[in-house]
């Protein structure tokens, strides 16, 4: 199981430090009013796009590279990257590139880049290939080893994967200088929510799979074609981003953009309120009051894209040595009766200070077209809950209060969470309470994350999976496949923390990655999200909401787009772009003039006056180039080097 892709960042909240982590922080830009000053408690794990697994690192990826196909605050494709357009006939996939396009050296960017990034990915993933990025070939024997085990050494697997397997990518045919078409396995619209960052072909073409998969790009500057260029980064401390003087949009009026890494909430918090930074990511709750007094200070509430649960062990036979500790787990029937009986705003309340929104379905809501409620929701009520657990076998024979399961035994559920969060000890609190209401009783005990991994793996992974459930946390993406796959039996033994299996599932899971279209698609998931919430291997706690703060002092144009969380950390860079200088401030005798039509027309189209959304403004790649050329004036040019690229952390 792969921590990295947790929700929850860990909170250290035994000191309160007023400072970041130490370090020399890097040197902000000339341009110090220009200058947009992020803080966030989750350094980088890499610059290098295919090593990248956590939320700060895919901004990062976000600022410094164009995606092929875009996707807007509604889950909607749009054309904000390379592709202008784009039509399927069948499996091919047809893809016209913008002219006008350049990498933040100066060179030209066209199909080939893009066909490049998709052929070196999937070459990374054949055993077989011996071409320029495997000299020695992909298949190598591992150090004391005779032979070769027939898999790919080095696959970059975070894009690889999810063009591969996922999207069922086979070919990539370069047609011209401004086409590119790509056939898949089957009719997908997969292909176009892979949100691969396009590399430079002339940067990354002599570089093997394994440097790309290990240290490539450990070091700044890159090259890249977005906004922004990372030209900075101190471990422990921050890294700087500066303008890109050849980007093909238009050209924001933020000049460089610092991220500062900070210890913990507190000092995060203390850092905005003190004006040391202009916009704070992931705030803690208990900061909320304290902020939104603040003056030049806006708090933020947006969904996220991820949930906190209960996940029941739901192994389909006992495990010698291990296993849960009562068959009424792998029940249906007990787990739905045991949903009855939560709280979910008394859970929320103690966990996160109600700032969250009580989940129902797998898919959270800011992945919208693809997220549903159930049909059949079930709701808080103790009576229910005593009458179901009856019903379904559980009884209390001894009336000591405690129900027993099938064999009889006392019911005593062991319920296991992170310690890397306080949110998941008040939660398991809660929980163990409202459940001992209706006779079942729960013993929480929390692990360190990595130990808790360890404790839920079954016999395919080498363990014996000794819990009945756990209280933890996952995020996604805007495309939903990610979160569908962690109900499916192939993840049993790796991602799945249910270990549920259940072969309808499995086949709507494999017929909605085939859907020729996003409706047919739609209907699928709404199929795969009743079918799950009816067995009930997770009961969702809630939909963790996505809690920042911003100053409003040196930057306006903070307003979400339509449909977005935040204005930052979100799918795109459109939060950036429309940022622009602090409004004025109306005099005390003067009255500020009213807006024109044109104007209002244009801020409600846009959702800031200053900067319209980046889908409206690119369309001329010629103006866009000579607005890009001026502000190259007071910017150090970018030096050529070598350059690369984490729902609640990204989730491919």
């Amino acid at each position: 199981m792969n921590r990295a892709l947790r929700g929850a960042t860990a909170v250290a909240v035994s000191a309160i430090l007023a400072a970041a982590i130490g370090g020399s922080r890097p040197v902000a830009g000339a341009d110090d009013e220009r200058t947009l000053r992020i803080g966030t408690t989750q350094e980088f794990d890499s610059i290098n796009p295919n090593l990248a697994l956590i939320a700060s690192s895919a901004e990062a990826s976000n600022l410094g590279y164009d995606v092929l196909v875009g996707v807007d605050p509604k889950g909607e494709y749009v054309p904000t990257g390379f592709a202008e357009s784009w039509t399927r006939d069948g499996t091919t996939w047809t893809f016209k590139i913008r002219d006008g396009i350049r990498w933040s050296d100066g060179e030209a960017a066209d199909a080939n880049d893009v066909a490049f990034t998709y052929r070196y990915l999937l070459a990374s993933r054949d055993p077989r290939y011996i071409g320029p990025w495997a000299p020695a070939g992909n298949d190598l024997a591992l150090a004391g080893a005779l032979h070769a085990d027939g898999r790919a050494d080095h696959p970059l697997s975070l894009y690889g994967d999810m063009l591969a397997r996922v999207a069922g990518l086979r070919t990539v045919q370069l047609v011209d200088a401004h086409t590119v078409t790509m056939t898949t396995a089957n009719p997908t619209t997969l292909l176009l929510g892979a949100l691969v960052p396009i590399l430079p072909e002339h940067i990354w073409s002599s570089v093997p799979f394994a440097a790309a998969g290990s240290d490539f790009q450990r070091q700044p500057p890159v090259v890249g074609s977005g906004p922004f260029q990372v030209v900075d980064w101190q471990l422990g401390s921050g890294a700087r981003f500066a303008q890109n003087p050849f980007y093909w949009g238009r050209p924001p009026y933020v000049a460089e953009v610092d991220f500062r890494f900070y210890r913990d909430t507190d000092s995060l918090a203390a850092a905005l309120e003190g004006g040391d930074i202009d916009y704070a990511r992931e705030i803690a709750p208990a900061d909320v009051d304290r902020l939104e007094a603040a003056p030049d200070v806006d708090v933020v509430q947006g969904a996220a894209s991820g949930f906190t649960h209960l996940a029941f062990n739901a192994y389909a036979k006992p495990i010698d040595g291990g296993g849960a500790s009562t068959p009424a787990v792998r029940d249906p029937r007990f787990r739905a009766a045991l949903d009855y009986a939560l709280d979910r705003p008394a859970i929320i309340g103690a966990a996160v200070d109600g700032y969250a929104t009580p989940a129902t379905t797998l898919i959270p809501p800011a992945s919208e077209p693809f997220h549903s409620d159930a049909a059949h929701p079930r709701t808080f009520d103790v009576a229910e809950a005593e009458e179901r657990l009856t019903a379904a076998g559980y009884v209390d024979s001894d009336e000591d209060g405690v129900r027993e399961d099938e064999d009889g035994r006392p019911i005593d559920l062991r319920l296991y969470y992170p310690t890397s969060d306080p949110r998941y000890l008040a939660a398991a609190l809660a929980i163990a309470d409202q459940w001992e209401r209706v006779g079942v009783n729960v013993t929480p005990k929390g692990l360190e994350p990595d130990a808790l991994e360890e404790q839920m793996y079954t016999p395919e992974a080498g363990g014996t999976a000794e819990y009945d459930a756990v209280l933890w946390s996952w995020s996604g993406s805007p495309d939903p496949d990610f979160l569908l796959s962690l109900l499916t039996t192939a993840q049993i033994g790796k991602l799945s923390d249910s270990s549920y299996s259940n072969p309808a599932y499995d086949r709507l899971f494999e017929a909605q990655r085939h859907a020729p279209s996003v409706e047919d698609r739609q209907a699928i998931v709404r199929q795969m999200l009743g079918l799950v919430y009816d067995d009930a291997p997770y009961l969702l706690l809630f939909y963790d909401d996505e809690l920042d703060a911003h100053r409003t002092d040196r930057f306006s144009g903070w307003t979400s787009a339509p449909g977005a969380s935040t204005p930052l950390f979100t799918t795109g860079v459109a939060g950036y772009l429309r940022l622009a200088a602090p409004a004025p401030v109306p005099s005390a005798t003067t009255p500020p003039p009213a807006p024109t039509p044109a104007e209002t027309a244009s801020q409600t189209e846009s959702g800031s006056p200053a900067v319209a959304a980046p889908w409206l403004t690119r369309t001329d790649a010629t103006l866009a180039l000579v607005g890009s050329l001026l502000s190259v004036i007071a910017l150090i040019l970018i030096l050529i080097a070598s350059r690369a690229r984490s729902p609640k952390g990204r989730a491919p």
